[in-house]
């Protein structure tokens, strides 16, 4: 219940306990009105003058009537991550509750159960083998899935499927298994598009949004998805060893921008045959560093540093044809594909290190300096 002055602002108020009783203190004095309301049911107004010659107000009972108002509809919609098990397969529905944290696929990947991504080197392993093949939208890369994993915004990925036991189809002689991350694509009629993204905060912040479009009248369905994502990260560690008095510090830092977009066109020649064009366009820079120093007795002798600068560029081009038979399930598919890459990388490593032979006080100081181009 709610009380208001009489000029309709809310003064006070309060709720009923188990048996429905209710009392409300320090009301101003004058004329004020008490609003009794309960869901699903009329509310109920009375008016009260509360003065000092009475200050005390009994309602008594109150009988509220049920409400003739109804909702035309209601949906519910669920987006929760859920798993499916198939006949070769687990697919993983990535939906927006904290199995999805993460910026990019590789952080993502990491919260799946049986997956592993090594924080240091990037390496995925299935079931504890790293010999995993990674598919995008069911179809091969040139991109290293190491560097694929970070570059793949979270906020584009629509379901992560686990293939454990893979058919002839993926040629999966010695592999482990294969991971196949699917992209959002909408076929629904009219034009439909959605927009979200992500923040981490930790010691850096780091951002990833995506948007979603198509445009689907008649036979032809234009689709388009963009995802990016950017941000800094730092890392580090200390090693003490006390039966040679050497202590080791480690530090890794890094800067990563990416963009993910695709775009295409299907076209429904009739219900049993779709023809499939799209492209995907990967943009991809970051900075790399890592450094180790080593102190002996509490003296700098050696300090080691690595620095790895990356940009490239892949795009793969696509036609697709499908052709569907009567029988749920069954289907033939033909398929072109081109793809092409442009990577450069620059890579500094720094050494000094002092030899010294734990017994004497001389000391030298020896510089080598690399520079290491590869494009």
């Amino acid at each position: 219940m709610v009380v208001r002055n009489s000029g309709d602002s809310i003064l006070t108020g309060g709720i009923t306990d188990l048996k429905g009783n209710f009392v409300i203190n320090e009301i101003p004095e004058g004329n004020n009105k008490v609003e009794i309301q309960f869901i699903g049911y009329e509310k109920i107004t009375k008016e009260i003058d509360v003065s000092r010659a009475k200050a005390k107000h009994n309602l008594s009972t109150i009988n509220l009537n049920e409400s003739g108002l109804a909702l035309d509809e209601v949906v519910v919609r669920g987006e929760l991550s859920t798993v499916t098990q198939k006949i070769d397969r687990k697919v993983i529905n990535v939906g927006k509750d904290l199995t999805a944290t993460g910026t990019n696929a590789s952080e993502l990947l990491n919260n799946i159960q049986s997956v592993s991504v090594d924080a240091q080197s990037g390496e995925i392993s299935l079931r504890g083998n790293e010999n995993v093949k990674i598919l995008v939208d069911g179809r091969p890369t040139n991109v290293s899935a190491a560097q694929l994993l970070q570059q793949i915004p979270s906020s584009s990925i629509k379901s992560i499927e686990l293939i454990t036991n893979p058919s002839a189809k993926y040629s999966p002689e010695g592999m482990s298994g294969i991971i196949n991350i699917v992209l959002y694509k909408n076929a629904t009629l009219g034009l439909n598009g959605n927009i979200n993204g992500g923040l981490t905060v930790g010691k850096n912040v780091r951002y990833n949004g995506a948007l979603d479009l198509n445009y689907r009248k008649g036979k032809v369905n234009l689709f388009a998805n963009y995802g990016g994502n950017t941000g800094k990260d730092e890392g580090g560690g200390n090693v003490w060893r006390t039966d040679n008095s050497t202590h080791q510090a480690f530090e890794n830092n890094g800067d990563e921008t990416s963009h993910l977009l695709k775009v295409g066109a299907d076209f429904y020649l009739n219900k049993m045959n779709t023809l499939s064009i799209y492209t995907t366009q990967n943009l991809f820079n970051g900075y790399s560093g890592t450094g180790t120093m080593i102190y002996f007795e509490d003296v700098l002798s050696g300090d080691h540093t690595k620095s790895l600068y990356n940009d490239n560029h892949t795009g793969t081009y696509d036609l697709n044809y499908k052709k569907d038979f009567a029988k749920k399930g069954h289907n033939i598919e033909f398929e072109a594909s081109h793809s092409t890459t442009d990577k450069h990388q620059d890579g500094y490593y720094d050494e000094s290190f002092n030899p010294d032979d734990l017994t004497s006080n001389y000391h030298c100081l020896p510089i080598r300096i690399f520079h290491l181009l590869s494009g």
